[in-house]
């Protein structure tokens, strides 16, 4: 488990890296935290990101059960407790944040199958067929258990319940003043069993990650953070509750902005650190507005080509995949159905040009390109290869195919890439006036975090790293001097 004086001593050897104190627990954390949201075990990328962080001074790295269906937690055990055996790091230094709620995947199968012999879940909220959601004592053990498994610890640093107010926004209970009684009731059951949990030595402290601590009180999913260190009290003047997690950024500044506790006179913020609270950011480089995700980041071009080149390059590409059907593909010893995989996977050219008008973010296109149009143009080229015969032309052919491609590809991406980084110059304009000439040079992403890290209440900002490059982007944030009037941005640009 993470000691407070080791966790001091950890970070003593990064100078660099600025740090703070999460609340009550006493824990030195990096002012950046790794996020785990996206992160699996399998992914080798996502390895080096993990294990680099880690070795930079990163030493705050949160999680949850639902993560990439229990691939993240895993992920982070897997690094950590290979750097502890190659004794690059000690279990006592490092704070292991993970999280309980969702039932999706793997756990709504365990959900699904204990209700269905007579021994679910209790208080389980049926959010759609694909989501559940539950904090209720029972599950909460079901979910410790798993995570300190798949963490590979005897111990979880801050545990907390994941987005409780779900049971808000599903609630079959349409009186609103019952529901909110039952939704602190849950809470309360919740925070009982979690005090149990440290006391035999799962878990050191708990707290709650909501997407709702930072909006106004008036909305019908609305956690007060009053009420819950309420609840805190009556369970014990000497209870663990010590942390909370929420949203910020550029466009959702609620949590600094909205006086939304103490009859509206202060922020979420304010009374955390009233407390003594630990404050863990997320999502703060992605926001949320009118429905839509806002990657608040600049994007690397690496190619220049017009709209007209692009098509031009489309155009290209459906030649290329038209002559590889008609002179191999059709002549391939394979089923019809077979057959017909691979044809469908030599569309991309259509599917580009018909879908070209719908991209619009550059991020978005990026893990399309990745998890979709990369595979399926991989595996059109190693079955034409690996079922016809060594032929210097088919060589030549799928070669010129996938370089085609990739420059296609990157050619999009660098299009939708220009104009976001174009729109982005409204928020370094707006940023720039509270930041010294050095920290200008910062790239958007860095900048946002700066602001966020600024303020004296927040302890640290959780990330996604999923490469090394994204890690260097968040050291230059990290190294970076405070904003000194970062408040008088928050309060003075509202988008």
């Amino acid at each position: 488990m993470a000691l407070p004086e080791l966790t001091k001593s950890y970070l003593s050897k990064f100078p660099q890296i600025k740090s703070k104190t999460l609340g009550k627990t006493r824990f030195r954390i990096s002012i950046c935290g790794f996020g785990g949201y996206r992160i699996d075990e399998e992914n080798r990328l996502h390895f080096e990101a993990l294990r680099k962080a880690l070795l930079s001074g990163i030493n705050i790295f949160d999680t949850s059960s639902n993560y990439t269906d229990g691939g993240s937690e895993k992920l982070i055990g897997k690094v950590l407790s290979e750097l502890i055996r190659q004794n690059k790091v000690e279990r006592e230094e490092i704070v292991v944040v993970s999280k309980g709620g969702y039932l999706q995947g793997k756990n709504l199968e365990i959900a699904i199958a204990r209700e269905q012999s007579g021994n679910g879940f209790k208080d389980v909220v049926k959010c759609s067929p694909d989501l559940w959601h539950c904090i209720s004592p029972d599950f909460l053990e079901n979910q410790i258990t798993l995570s300190l498994k798949r963490l590979q610890l005897e111990k979880i640093d801050v545990y907390l319940l994941h987005n409780p107010e779900y049971y808000l926004t599903y609630s079959a209970i349409s009186d609103p003043e019952r529901r909110e009684r039952e939704y602190y009731k849950r809470i309360k059951d919740a925070f009982i069993h979690l005090e149990k949990e440290v006391s035999s030595g799962r878990i050191s402290y708990y707290g709650i990650s909501s997407n709702t601590f930072g909006e106004k009180n008036t909305k019908s999913n609305f956690t007060s953070l009053e009420k819950v260190i309420e609840i805190a009290n009556e369970i014990s003047s000497d209870n663990h509750f010590a942390v909370v997690q929420l949203p910020l950024n550029l466009i959702e500044s609620g949590g600094i902005n909205n006086l939304n506790q103490n009859g509206e006179t202060k922020s979420v913020l304010e009374v955390a650190a009233e407390n003594n609270l630990g404050v863990l950011i997320n999502r703060p480089l992605n926001a949320i507005y009118k429905n839509k995700l806002l990657r608040l980041a600049d994007f690397k071009i690496t190619e220049n080509r017009t709209r007209e080149e692009i098509f031009s390059l489309i155009d290209d590409l459906s030649k290329q995949e038209q002559f590889l059907v008609d002179k191999y593909v059709n002549y391939i010893g394979v089923s019809a159905s077979e057959k017909n995989n691979i044809i469908d996977c030599l569309s991309l050219s259509k599917i580009l040009k018909t879908n070209y008008h719908k991209f619009d973010s550059p991020s978005t296109f990026q893990e399309i390109k990745t998890s979709y149009f990369v595979p399926r143009a991989n595996f059109a080229v190693n079955e034409i290869g690996k079922n016809l015969p060594e032929d210097e032309n088919l060589t030549r052919s799928l070669r010129n195919y996938a370089v085609t491609t990739n420059i296609l590809l990157s050619s999009i991406f660098s299009d939708l890439a220009r104009k976001k980084n174009q729109e982005n110059e409204l928020y370094h304009s707006s940023i720039n006036n509270y930041l010294t000439n050095q920290q200008k040079t910062l790239t958007l992403s860095q900048k946002s975090i700066l602001l966020i890290n600024s303020i004296k209440e927040i302890s640290s900002t959780l990330v996604g790293m999923k490469n090394t490059e994204y890690v260097e982007d968040i050291l230059g944030s990290i190294e970076s001097d405070y904003i000194k009037n970062a408040l008088e941005y928050w309060h003075n640009n509202r988008f």
